[in-house]
């Protein structure tokens, strides 16, 4: 890699990492402000993203992408669906800092094609992982998969929230998600 090359990477890391901690302080950063933050110029900044919606789309793909990444491991332990779900939950709670940006700006990241095929491709592998469960035994079979999916997605990301603006701790936020799944609050 040249020392272009080099530069180059390191700024758009540093816009990246400065966009999601402005983006979680203010989730109506500008683009001036998340450069200035990163200490890169703004022509620097226009040559990574021309947009601030490309940002968002950008950081979004980033942690889909960090998402994956972090489950890859649990698809070769053989673990039950109920296992996988509750790793699930453990592994991608301390990644509050990396999702919580989105819960505010998911109207610009799901405009992008690849984002959403991303976020798709994520919601089909639980949907599997839910029917797996229900032959299992583990997941209750008369209810909707899809409806279960979604409620999947909304623990975690209301376990982020909490983490974010109720500073509740990761362990914690896993721990009530994996309660409110398979206890329910009855």
């Amino acid at each position: 890699m040249g020392n272009t090359d080099a530069r180059t990477a390191r700024s758009r890391k540093a816009l990246m990492d400065a966009g999601i901690e402005l983006l979680l302080q203010n989730p109506a950063a500008s683009l001036k402000e998340i450069a200035e933050h990163a200490g890169v110029g703004r022509a620097t900044l226009y040559r990574q993203f021309e947009s601030r919606e490309q940002l968002v789309q950008a950081l979004a793909v980033e942690c889909f992408e960090l998402k994956e990444q972090k489950l890859a491991p649990l698809k070769d332990l053989n673990l039950s669906a109920r296992e996988t779900l509750e790793q699930t939950f453990m592994l991608l709670m301390p990644m509050a800092d990396r999702f919580h940006f989105l819960l505010s700006l998911w109207n610009i990241a799901e405009q992008d094609p690849e984002v959403m095929a991303l976020y798709n491709r994520q919601l089909f592998d639980l949907v599997a992982l839910v029917e797996k469960g229900k032959k299992e035994g583990s997941i209750d079979s008369s209810f909707d998969s899809n409806w279960l999916v979604c409620l999947i997605d909304s623990l975690m990301f209301s376990g982020w929230w909490m983490m974010g603006n109720m500073h509740m701790t990761p362990d914690v936020a896993a721990k009530h998600a994996i309660k409110s799944l398979f206890s329910g609050v009855g």
